[in-house]
């Protein structure tokens, strides 16, 4: 557990991992030249477990983070952020996954997105065997829901970037050792004004993972071939900029580079890779980005958008489940919509 300046949350995300329902483990937390009362929190508890490192000066995460898996004395790590919260059987399950699937290196879980008073936001949905195609694009993995083997982490380099330090590791890692996801919510991940990534240092997040998702493409492409800003923000599912454009042939054309960049992963060997799962993941995430465009559309340029994108018959789903809705003037599910 890295910390920094996290007095707020902080005693009551270590107690959640001092009170694992699994309990014979060191908890290893660094402290990253605090200013504020975090010390004294850490301080403040005796258990034998913890394993605290003081930095004299600020490293950053990565550094940090490094530190502590140097340091660490067991093959398998848990990693969990200083305003988060395990659940009670998170390690024991994690664990136990570990010694029924040896030959896996890195095992995340779902989670469940919550407020700063704890106030439940969303759990994200995500499909396992989707995870080895949308790494190349997305990080799907949260930080604090990961255990992972430390002999791979340094095979490969460990953490290696200022920013966006866990998305370029989780890659890294899969490119050479198996991955898996927990559908299961194992950890409460608390959204707040101090987050990096999402608040304090989000320019700087979102430019090292825009750098990020170029790199992992050309694993597969080449390095010559040619992506604007756009496409690659398409990819990453901030469609703004394409939106901007505000021209259908542009959008055509990021979808025709998504088909090729697809065609690239499945030819090239890795030990995750399940053709299906990256077919249907691709399949998935071309339908997404239409859709998505497309609702930015309107008549008919919404009706000759889907033309172009052969999803015509789409086009005229979307009108009947409209009109019988309308009809039965309730909400209905697909699956209603379909036996009406």
């Amino acid at each position: 557990m890295p910390v920094f300046n996290a007095e707020k949350y902080l005693s009551e995300s270590i107690d959640s991992i001092l009170n694992q329902s699994l309990n014979e483990f060191e908890f290893i937390i660094i402290d990253d030249a605090s200013t504020d009362l975090s010390v004294q929190i850490i301080n403040s508890y005796t258990d034998r477990r913890i394993r605290f490192i003081q930095n004299q000066t600020n490293l950053g995460i990565s550094a940090s983070l490094n530190k502590g898996i140097e340091m660490a004395s067991a093959e398998l790590i848990a990693r969990m952020d200083a305003d988060d919260i395990s659940h009670i059987e998170r390690l024991q399950k994690q664990y136990d996954f570990f010694i029924a699937n040896p030959d896996y290196a890195l095992l995340s879980s779902r989670v469940q997105v919550i407020l700063p008073d704890k106030t439940p936001v969303r759990v994200d949905h995500f499909k396992n065997r989707y995870y080895y195609y949308n790494l190349n694009f997305i990080c799907w993995i949260y930080h604090s829901s990961v255990m992972y083997k430390r002999s791979a982490v340094i095979d490969v380099g460990k953490y290696s970037q200022f920013y966006s330090e866990d998305f370029d590791l989780w890659w890294k890692i899969s490119r050479k050792y198996k991955i898996h996801h927990m559908q299961e919510v194992l950890l409460d991940y608390r959204i707040t004004a101090e987050s990096l990534s999402h608040v304090t240092k989000k320019e700087e997040y979102e430019i090292a993972q825009h750098k990020q998702v170029l790199r992992n493409i050309h694993y597969y492409t080449g390095k010559d071939y040619q992506l604007t800003y756009s496409e690659i923000e398409c990819y990453r599912h901030n469609f703004e900029p394409l939106l901007q454009k505000n021209t259908t042939t542009a959008v055509l054309q990021c979808i025709k580079k998504l088909k090729y960049i697809s065609k690239r992963i499945l030819y090239k060997e890795n030990i995750n890779l399940d053709k299906k799962g990256v077919e249907e993941a691709f399949e998935y995430k071309k339908e997404f980005i239409i859709s998505f465009y497309a609702e930015n559309l309107k008549g008919i340029r919404r009706f000759l958008f889907y033309i172009q994108t052969g999803y015509f018959l789409t086009f005229f789903i979307r009108i009947r489940d409209a009109i019988l809705r309308r009809l039965f003037k309730i909400n209905l599910s697909d699956d209603e919509i379909e036996s009406a």
